[in-house]
């Protein structure tokens, strides 16, 4: 009896400790990542997507990036959304590049 009692102690302390992992991970997920190496990442509106479109940049052939890419992890995205990447440049000032996410 004293044996199952131990047992099941340690089978919920390994419980536990998953569980807090878990919880550690998804906080890891939802904080969005800063770093002087990382770009600035946004996700583009219905309007700027259609900006883009008038613009003669056509959406299906911009290049793509991961939903699970960790830098937009923090992001509400879904498949098909367009992310606007700025990227400071010393000589030109801040670039932007369009991604469209995949999943």
């Amino acid at each position: 009896m004293a044996e199952k009692k131990t047992k099941s102690i340690e089978i919920k302390k390994v419980v536990k400790k998953k569980n807090v992992r878990k919880v550690r991970r998804q906080r890891r997920i939802k904080e969005e990542i800063v770093h002087n190496f990382i770009p600035k990442h946004i996700l583009l509106s219905v309007e700027e997507v259609e900006n883009l479109n008038n613009r003669g940049i056509d959406v299906s052939k911009l290049p793509l990036i991961f939903i699970s890419d960790p830098a937009i992890r923090h992001l509400e995205l879904n498949a098909g959304d367009v992310i606007k990447i700025i990227r400071k440049n010393n000589i030109v000032g801040d670039v932007e590049y369009f991604r469209r996410v995949i999943k």
